[in-house]
């Protein structure tokens, strides 16, 4: 397969995220977007992502920690889809 190919999903630094990825919970469903990068760039300081909600559209944040992998095409996450429902809403 060429590297090149644009449907390759292969993982990368968060600098490198997607705009408004999907994210995925880990059950494998897509539990929402990414709406914005948290992070200090200067300092190569990851500190996680807000996450607009597939069900309800609520944005919430997603620590740095809860995520476990950034690929071309999604984020993957460590979060169950009813973990989110505990998560404070973003104002």
């Amino acid at each position: 397969m060429d590297a090149s190919e644009p449907d390759e999903e292969r993982e990368v630094a968060w600098l490198a995220m997607p705009e408004k990825a999907p994210v995925m919970g880990k059950s494998g469903e897509e539990i929402g977007r990414m709406e914005e990068l948290l992070g200090d760039k200067q300092g190569d300081i990851f500190h996680g992502i807000i996450l607009k909600l597939a069900r309800g559209g609520q944005k919430v944040e997603v620590r740095a920690d809860r995520i476990a992998r950034i690929t071309t095409r999604r984020i993957y996450t460590d979060l169950a889809a009813d973990e989110l429902e505990h998560f404070p809403p973003l104002k």
